[in-house]
């Protein structure tokens, strides 16, 4: 089955496709016919049919020069049945026909023998069930042009590096397309673990972490239609420019309907937009420039600052709930006769404690005999007419639970409350630089701003007081760049989501955020519990050339060396200058190569510098202004925006204003880190 064979057969193949859209076409307009509503309301099931097809026709439509990119040929030893068959992103045709004209989607079981599989005696696992067979063809199949231009069978000596190069070259918008066809053995482990599972996945710069925490999204939501909706998967972004870099592949790979969160949108979902949210640096580089000591900010994301925060909400129950139950302005029972219904054994926020409280209380009023007599007696002892006597001992006698629960205020104002602990943290903690913490903290309340260490307070403050029953419905939450939370901040998304599974994606390497987040992933799995902690040690992303400069860094930081795939690309270039003419020359050369050059800067104070430098240039700055990745046009932004980023080449602004501390040599990596093709590092050291 040549080269030759398979250019045939893609003509067979696309007919077929073709024949299906049309029966596509035809189930649409007889899905149409069927009636809006039924005599249970609003028609769903005609509904989720439309969305299946239009999702089919579309993904079959973006597809149609490349509608699949491998084949497979194997026989099942159990039973001798062959299995032949080609892999793409929708199914099409009949699996159970023994010839290939049947196209199976890759995230199907069977397409795990293609991402896994040894030719020769291999598995795969379905329903449970793990089968065995006898792999006799993987293949490659790569379209150009909406023909077959070439064939890579794994069984032909082929090296993995060598068969990867021709997508490695590409540029940043193709790779991301392609990613499907070229998942790697590591990858595919990753992406296919049940959906049961807790995972961490510690991953070098380049190792694929955000294409595999897509794939895998996309797997769970295809896979698992009859335990979870779309819907109910969440993912964590570190921004809204990542977010809007993603959107276009979580379309390509069916998995738009899921939801796309920033960590200050989960804030904002959660606590309202009263206050200015400050980025971590602007924070950071305030307090600096101010010469106001920053531990604080570490002390304030840390695990004994949550167990402040516990001391405060046990007072805040105790405040709370420690009086009598009045009804209508009558005591009917004293706080002692209460407080035993309204103990915390189990962790539940102060909401759900007080409403499981007025049940068990309403109850017992209304079952117990002695408690009831003695409530009537109370009643009955006290000055209200006979009409309202009555009126509460009818509310007692119904079992109803709402006359209690008013007893007890529950409409939080979380940042008064937030500020009340605050205001009263010397009661809770004896840290050595309180006075700072408490004067910035409510100097901020007071100018109505945030820092990133506020919204993880607030947060987990929140999850202590109420829920939110979105968030308790969700199976999974995928958090990608993970390494930039704090251990406060993952302690409050484990409780505000504390029905799903979490798959958190990152590298401690990447940690630009030391002062408040975490050094080590041993911190957050006792916080997810019962999770994997899984490893991405190979880089795709760039040359040797650009890998071996960045591993200097690392070096400097005492971590281990990224491996990477054998792709030899340009020589990093070094200048030692760093103006306008300079790096308009630099464009004007990489522009003839690469479809974008990100111009990367330190932080907020380079990037005004550089912008206003270069604004002859026409550049497009990313930024809390422009939230909008234009994956083909030049752009300048600072390290914290191209975090999880990459582009075809980039310009180190000016190397000269990182320092040799540990922060500042990470935000280094992770510049370095973000070209695919070209590095050029301006205004260097040496």
């Amino acid at each position: 089955m040549s080269l030759d064979y398979e250019k045939k057969k893609s003509l067979v193949l696309k007919e077929m496709i073709s024949n299906y859209q049309k029966q596509l076409l035809v189930e649409r307009e007889e899905t149409l016919k069927l009636p809006i509503e039924t005599e249970n309301g609003f028609n769903v099931e005609r509904e989720a049919k439309l969305i299946d097809i239009d999702e089919k026709m579309d993904i079959l439509k973006r597809h149609e020069k490349d509608p699949y990119f491998a084949k497979l040929i194997f026989t099942d030893t159990n039973d001798n049945e062959e299995f032949m068959g080609y892999i793409g992103r929708v199914s099409v045709g009949d699996i159970q026909t023994e010839n290939d004209e049947k196209i199976v989607d890759w995230r199907a079981p069977i397409a795990d023998l293609y991402y896994n599989g040894r030719v020769g005696n291999s598995s795969y696992v379905a329903l449970n069930k793990e089968y065995n067979v006898d792999l006799k063809l993987k293949r490659q199949i790569v379209f150009k042009n909406g023909e077959v231009s070439s064939i890579y069978d794994f069984e032909d000596k082929i090296s993995n590096d060598e068969f990867l190069t021709p997508f490695l070259t590409q540029s940043a918008d193709n790779r991301l397309k392609s990613i499907v066809s070229t998942i790697q053995e590591e990858q595919n482990k990753i992406i296919r673990l049940p959906i049961s599972k807790n995972m961490v996945v510690q991953g070098v710069a380049g190792s694929g972490k955000t294409t595999v925490a897509l794939h895998r999204l996309s797997y769970l939501i295809y896979n698992y239609k009859k335990y979870a909706n779309a819907d109910e998967f969440l993912i964590i972004s570190p921004n809204e420019i990542f977010m809007s870099y993603i959107s276009s592949i979580l379309v390509d790979l069916e998995a738009d309907k899921s939801n796309s969160f920033s960590l200050n949108k989960v804030f904002e979902f959660a606590c309202g937009t009263e206050f200015k949210l400050l980025n971590k640096h602007t924070k950071y580089e305030m307090l600096q420039t101010k010469k106001i000591s920053t531990d604080y900010l570490s002390y304030k994301s840390s695990k004994e600052f949550a167990m402040c925060i516990d001391k405060f909400v046990l007072d805040y129950l105790n405040n709370l709930t420690n009086k009598p139950l009045i009804v209508k302005g009558v005591k009917i029972l004293d706080a002692l006769d209460v407080l035993p219904y309204l103990k915390n054994n189990n962790d539940l926020n102060l909401n759900t404690l007080i409403l499981n409280a007025s049940r068990k209380i309403a109850l017992e009023l209304e079952i117990n005999e002695d408690l009831k007599l003695k409530a009537f007696s109370n009643v009955n002892k006290s000055d209200s007419t006979l009409t309202k006597k009555y009126e509460i001992k009818r509310l007692i006698e119904s079992g109803n639970f709402g006359y209690v629960k008013n007893n007890y205020n529950t409409n939080f104002k979380l940042f008064n409350i937030y500020k009340e602990f605050i205001s009263s943290i010397e009661k809770y903690s004896d840290y050595k630089e309180l006075d700072i913490l408490k004067k910035q903290t409510l100097n901020d309340l007071k100018n109505k701003t945030l820092a990133y260490e506020d919204m993880s307070c607030l947060l987990y403050l929140y999850s202590k007081l109420t829920n939110i029953p979105y968030f308790e419905k969700l199976k999974c939450v995928f958090i990608d760049e993970a390494q930039d939370l704090s251990y406060l901040m993952f302690l409050a998304l484990r409780k505000l989501f504390k029905n799903a599974k979490f798959s958190i994606f990152g590298d401690i390497a990447q940690g630009i955020y030391s002062y408040e987040s975490i050094n080590s992933w041993d911190e957050i799995l006792d916080v997810v519990g019962n999770c994997e902690l899984m490893y991405l040690d190979r880089s795709y992303r760039t040359s040797i050339e650009i890998m071996q400069e960045a591993n200097k860094t690392l070096q400097k930081l005492n971590f281990k060396p990224a491996n990477n795939v054998v792709r030899h690309g340009e020589e990093v270039e070094f200048n030692k200058d760093c103006n306008l003419e300079l790096i308009k020359n630099q464009l004007k050369v990489l522009n003839e190569k690469y479809n974008n050059t990100a111009i990367i800067c330190k932080d907020g104070k380079d990037l005004e510098k550089a912008t206003e430098m270069l604004s002859s240039l026409n550049l497009i700055v990313l930024d809390e202004n422009n939230l909008s990745y234009n994956q083909n046009q030049n752009t300048i932004l600072t390290v914290q925006t191209a975090k999880g980023l990459e582009f075809d080449s980039v310009i180190i602004f000016n190397e000269q204003s990182y320092l040799d501390n540990s922060l500042d040599l990470k935000l280094l990596y992770v510049a370095k880190t973000r070209a695919l093709h070209k590095l050029i590092i301006n205004g260097c050291k040496n």
